[in-house]
């Protein structure tokens, strides 16, 4: 059975801390300029840490996906023969 796995993520990055009105750095994940924090206080654009976040998800649930207990097709047909 094939099965489909979508990840959103939406962070609530509406604390103050989440932006420094004084300085713009580079985000940490695209390099683009950023005025935004993540919540370690490292420059990071809001998009770029959901997307991040998003990226770990899936993998994981991709994992387990793959830890099925069932066989796959091609290992029930090498059993047999």
């Amino acid at each position: 059975m094939a099965g489909l796995l979508v990840v959103k993520v939406h962070l609530d990055w509406t604390a103050p801390g989440h932006y420094d009105r004084d300085r713009s750095l580079p985000c940490r994940v695209c390099a683009t300029t950023t005025k935004m924090r993540d919540g370690q206080g490292a420059a990071c654009h809001q998009s770029c840490a959901e997307d991040e976040i998003a990226r770990e998800l899936l993998g994981a649930g991709r994992a387990l996906i793959a830890d099925e207990r069932m066989p796959a097709p091609a290992q029930t047909r090498g059993a047999a023969a």
